[in-house]
């Protein structure tokens, strides 16, 4: 009996402990029942009901996740304070990038972090389009709604300059309209590794050279210009002033542009002198039927003789700075030539003074004139026929092939060939007959027409 007493209170200690562990777990478990709030896509909704975690809360309110859903707080996490819950499902992300589609399943509403999770990285000057409106990286997207966005990355354009290095972005499609959109002022004669009309890419890497005062001296001319060009020659290409034939630049054209941009251009030329000796050739005569009588033709012609020396001769700035001599030799060697004396006569008519005449030569010759008292008053002549107007004297030599020749001279009229006289060396010569009483005295030279009948004889050279 006494054993059974020492055990009650035992008991009754056990007994009293569980009952206060068990109010205890329903006092705990009274804190998860209560009135929620759940955030559903954005949409609010009240719901009373016991949960120890947002998921089994979920779970009675009928809605499943999927793990790329948003819960806050946690699914599998006791919940002890909040008694709002919110729910962002996944939707399906489509993101066009170019010819590219890129898709996933976010509950992401923040369009910096769906490209994030897309792979892709927010530049400066990218544009993301969600129904062809652009939107900010931080501009919430609605949830739970299915999303087609576009995203157009901007080109990046990096510029190297000699000393740095200029990067920006942009949404232009040439490399022009980038530096305009940049507010980059290039002078023309800047050099670009790339045209101004290049159309863009991703990635632009465009090196740039800044065009300098250059200072050419040609001669006694100072001329001036700009040129990004890296060599002395570009830089004279630039400036208008290429080299031409044997000229050449200090400093030569394939160096560096000097760091003061002094260039000077040498003008070279040359020149060839030559220096001929001529050789005569000797011409013949052949008598030349079809030419006409007291006419040269040339029946051979002749060549002279001919021996170069030739001096090339190299000028710098006008000035000789070389000279070398070739020769001499013989060019050509003298040939000599063959002329036609007319021989063929052709009859003519002339009017002088009034007076219709038929010729068939005539001859320039100096007339002098004389009479019987200058003679001594003595009328014979060669032929026999008293001097008096009309009889002509010419020298022996013409004499014996023309006498009696009728000829007419201008001024003084018809006449014959009838006497015979010295005459003057070197001229053809006649002696103009008169009576004392109608001399005139002459001293000049005139023309003397062989009249028809044609002769008999023709000389075909006179004497």
């Amino acid at each position: 009996m006494q054993n059974q007493a020492s055990k009650t209170p035992a008991i009754r200690l056990l007994w009293i402990s569980a009952l206060l562990v068990l109010a205890g777990l329903v006092l705990i478990l009274a804190q998860f029942f209560g009135d929620y709030a759940l955030l559903v896509n954005g949409a609010r909704r009240e719901l009373r009901g016991w949960a120890l975690t947002s998921g089994q809360l979920l779970r009675a309110a009928g809605y499943d996740w999927l793990p790329a859903d948003e819960i806050f707080p946690a699914p599998a996490k006791l919940n002890l304070t909040h008694t709002t819950i919110i729910l962002n499902q996944a939707r399906p992300v489509s993101i066009q990038v170019g010819s590219e589609e890129r898709t996933l399943l976010s509950a992401e509403t923040l369009p910096a972090n769906l490209l994030a999770e897309a792979g892709l990285v927010w530049f400066p000057r990218d544009i993301l389009l969600w129904n062809s409106e652009p939107l900010r990286p931080d501009e919430p997207l609605p949830p739970g709604e299915p999303l087609s966005l576009e995203f157009v990355p901007a080109k990046k354009v990096v510029l190297q300059f000699a000393a740095e290095t200029l990067s920006f972005f942009t949404q232009q499609e040439t490399l022009g309209g980038a530096l305009d959109e940049a507010g980059i002022s290039l002078r023309p004669e800047d050099a670009l590794s790339q045209p101004l009309d290049s159309v863009l890419t991703a990635e632009n890497t465009i090196s740039v050279r800044l065009a300098r005062e250059i200072n050419v001296r040609v001669g006694g001319q100072q001329y001036s210009g700009l040129s990004a060009a890296e060599s002395v020659g570009g830089a004279l290409r630039d400036l208008g002033l290429p080299l031409q034939n044997l000229d050449y630049a200090e400093p030569d054209e394939s160096q560096p542009v000097p760091a003061d941009g002094q260039v000077r251009i040498v003008r070279v030329s040359e020149e060839i002198l030559l220096q001929t000796e001529e050789t005569a050739y000797n011409n013949s005569y052949e008598d030349d039927p079809e030419a006409e009588l007291d006419t040269v033709s040339v029946l051979v012609p002749g060549q002279i003789g001919l021996v170069v020396t030739r001096d090339r001769l190299l000028l710098e700035d006008g000035v000789e700075k070389t000279r070398q001599t070739d020769g001499p030799w013989k060019a050509s060697d003298p040939e000599d030539g063959v002329l036609g004396r007319g021989t063929k006569v052709v009859v003519r008519t002339e009017t002088i003074n009034g007076e219709t005449i038929e010729y068939w030569r005539k001859v320039s010759v100096y007339a002098t004139s004389y009479k019987p008292s200058s003679q001594g008053g003595h009328t014979g002549t060669a032929s026999g026929i008293p001097l008096t107007k009309g009889i002509i004297a010419v020298t022996l030599s013409w004499y014996r092939g023309m006498k009696m020749q009728p000829v007419y001279v201008p001024g003084y009229g018809r006449g014959i060939i009838a006497d015979t006289g010295g005459g003057i060396p070197g001229r053809y010569w006649i002696d103009l007959g008169f009576d004392d009483n109608n001399y005139e005295s002459w001293h000049f030279w005139t023309t003397l027409y062989f009249l028809t009948p044609v002769s008999g004889f023709i000389p075909v050279v006179l004497p």
